[in-house]
């Protein structure tokens, strides 16, 4: 267990393969954290690392990529749901590739998955989970992309995909007193995303919900103006970053298993070549608290 950074998951759909090979590389190599944040999709392959279970993000996504249940245009237009949500969270973690739950809850890492309340529009995390049900639930809300799925109703909160108000969430970690972070992202280095063409289609969909078409609206801005700063923090050696040297050959449905086991390959390898830069950002003293506290802003759920 490394004391002295936090590690940052960045979501992606299926593009997640890589951020899979990675985490089994830490695995492998003892490589542990004292907090993990993520949202979206990084949160079923951030569970997994927690619960000890090398390969079991791998068997994730041959399943999804393999699996009709998990994309389908049909249950869209009869359902309004393009994933197959109760299969994806509820049939896939307990029964087909089961979350060892005890030892997850025993890890001492702390979990921060975020979520985004669409009548705020803003962040909400999560760190604590008594039970499978929280768990699930609130990964299925970090997961629910806007449109393609429907929005999650937990603990007084309307909640969609957590990327959507915090796609690469550092501000919690940087909260958690915590001076050094170790960020995986699933977009090459120089990527710059780009608005989207849909705002009319925002518009009319999200009439009733003005903050999460702002949301929306902005999303490239957050998104860019995130990764500006990740970048002048690696200047400062406060962020060690793992991604993609040139753009994933696959996007957030990747069907293709080749594809997705060549992300996986790619994560790992990217992870493995360095590994002894990383050793040495780890090893370095300065900003050590004596605890992580949970105090990342004042959308944080309490434990």
């Amino acid at each position: 267990m490394t004391d002295s950074a936090s590690l940052l998951l960045e979501g992606g759909g299926m593009r997640c393969a890589y951020t899979a090979g990675v985490m089994d590389f830490f695995l492998d190599s003892n490589i542990y954290f004292p907090v993990i944040a993520t949202a979206s999709a990084g949160t079923l392959i951030g569970s997994s690392y927690l619960s000890n279970q090398r390969e079991r993000n791998f068997k994730l996504i041959e399943e999804l990529g393999s699996n009709p249940e998990t994309v389908s245009l049909k249950r869209m237009i009869r359902e309004k749901e393009i994933f197959g949500m109760d299969y994806i969270f509820d049939k896939l973690p307990r029964e087909i590739v089961p979350l060892d739950f005890e030892t997850f809850s025993e890890s001492s890492t702390k979990l921060i998955i975020g979520t985004t309340d669409v009548n705020t529009g803003k962040p909400v995390y999560f760190d604590h989970y008594d039970t499978t049900d929280d768990l699930f639930t609130i990964t299925r809300a970090s997961c629910s992309l806007p449109v393609l799925a429907p929005s999650m109703l937990y603990k007084g909160y309307e909640l969609v995909d957590g990327g959507v108000s915090d796609p690469i969430p550092i501000q919690p970690l940087i909260k958690s007193g915590l001076k050094k972070h170790v960020v995986v992202l699933t977009r090459n280095r120089g990527y710059i995303k780009k608005g989207t063409k849909l705002n009319w289609f925002f518009k009319r969909h999200f009439r009733e919900k003005p903050a999460l078409i702002k949301l929306l609206r902005e999303r490239h801005l957050t998104y860019n103006h995130t990764m500006e700063l990740l970048y002048e923090m690696e200047k400062r050696n406060e962020v060690f970053i793992i991604q993609p040297e040139l753009p994933l050959q696959a996007g957030r449905f990747e069907k293709s298993i080749d594809k997705l086991i060549y992300l996986y390959e790619e994560g790992y390898q990217e992870a493995k070549s360095k590994a002894a830069e990383l050793q040495d950002f780890l090893h370095m003293p300065e900003g050590i608290p004596d605890t992580v506290e949970a105090d990342y802003s004042a959308t944080m759920i309490p434990s």
